[in-house]
């Protein structure tokens, strides 16, 4: 009889809770201007799919975001990553529905990790109040105290290493637990996950230079124990989670105006066309080996900045300033910032613009 029970699966209360949250009805990200013009039996927007049995059928990507989803956020400095970020987490922290009025928003909580001290809340602010300033025309007074209520879902932490954010992160429930029990966390972004990478990287070598002896356990790759401590919270909150990386190494695939990076983060979970999130694309590893990965990334989004040809060397003076007045000072003042999204599973890639002006943030599908 003990031997039969030894072989029943366990499962802390906790997950089950979070797996009841995932299978509901309850609108996670609200839909916003990224859609796509394909028909598809994918479920409808804000409807869970089980993160324990990934599925990878093939649905248009950001019509159909789910709890636990995994993105990756990549590009070069300027490249409209963190704005990107301002974007979903409005969407999270912004009030659902009130006294009959639809703000588009989830009223959850979201917790961001600023280890690039990027992350402006004022600016956050600006763009909230003028999203709710919309829906709210001929009462500005509401749509401040809107603002400031939704502002209060927000949590920021500053770690300075890896293994901060790691403890951060394994702590995070204990936080939520004592700190906003009244609030689902329905967003957790790194911003950015690249951060330490050259004091890592300096330290591992400088190790490597040192004799032999047996590595303290914290010091062993601490990017795993941030994955992990993340697959943890992805199957025990089911948060959507975004991840902002640099673009350091060039791919040689490349489309259009955009230019892929390979994954200089080790380990790290990485876009492959595959149906099996864990598998690693040869073509965006570079000569990493493969490595398992406790958390698996549903899309990558890699963001280029509208490129504006330099002037040509025959060009006078007077002809740099008419472009100058007539093409290229406009194609800076739209803010238009070009994406690339590929989905694991799927090989079609869905292009996208990130359009970002001073009183707002929105994209556009192309």
């Amino acid at each position: 009889m003990a031997s039969l029970l030894n072989e029943i699966p366990r499962e802390s209360l906790q997950n089950l809770l979070s797996s009841v949250r995932v299978h509901g009805e309850i609108q996670y990200i609200a839909p916003f201007d990224v859609s796509s013009d394909r028909t598809s039996s994918a479920p409808p927007f804000g409807h869970h799919r089980d993160i324990s049995a990934e599925s990878h059928a093939p649905v248009p990507l950001l019509s159909s975001l789910s709890r636990g989803d995994v993105i990756e956020v990549q590009g070069p400095a300027s490249s409209g990553k963190t704005h990107l970020l301002y974007h979903f987490v409005l969407l999270c922290i912004a009030p659902s529905r009130q006294m009959s009025i639809d703000f588009g928003g989830n009223g959850l909580a979201a917790v961001v990790y600023d280890t690039d001290a990027s992350f402006d809340v004022t600016r956050l602010h600006q763009l909230l109040l003028t999203r709710l300033s919309l829906v709210l025309p001929y009462n500005i007074e509401m749509a401040r105290r809107l603002t400031e209520e939704s502002l209060r879902r927000l949590h920021v932490f500053r770690p300075t290493s890896l293994l901060q954010l790691a403890t951060s992160l394994l702590h995070l429930p204990l936080y939520h637990k004592v700190s906003i029990p009244e609030h689902e966390i329905g967003l957790l972004a790194v911003d950015s996950m690249s951060a330490f990478y050259w004091t890592d990287r300096f330290i591992a070598e400088q190790m490597r230079n040192m004799p032999q002896r047996e590595p303290h356990p914290s010091s062993v790759n601490p990017l795993q124990h941030v994955l992990t401590a993340l697959g943890r919270l992805r199957l025990s909150h089911a948060p959507f989670i975004i991840l902002t990386n640099w673009g350091l190494n060039l791919a040689s695939r490349s489309s259009g105006p955009v230019t892929f990076y390979k994954q200089h983060l080790h380990p790290f979970p990485v876009y492959s066309e595959n149906h099996d999130a864990s598998a690693l694309s040869s073509s965006m590893t570079g000569d990493l080996p493969p490595m398992p990965t406790p958390l698996p990334l549903t899309h990558h989004i890699t963001l280029s900045p509208v490129s504006i040809p330099p002037f040509a060397p025959e060009t006078s003076l007077r002809d740099a300033v008419q472009q100058e007045v007539e093409y290229r000072r406009s194609m800076v003042q739209k803010g238009e910032i070009t994406g690339l999204v590929r989905t694991t599973g799927m090989q079609e890639i869905t292009r996208l613009t990130l359009c970002i002006t001073p009183e707002s943030v929105h994209i556009r599908h192309l």
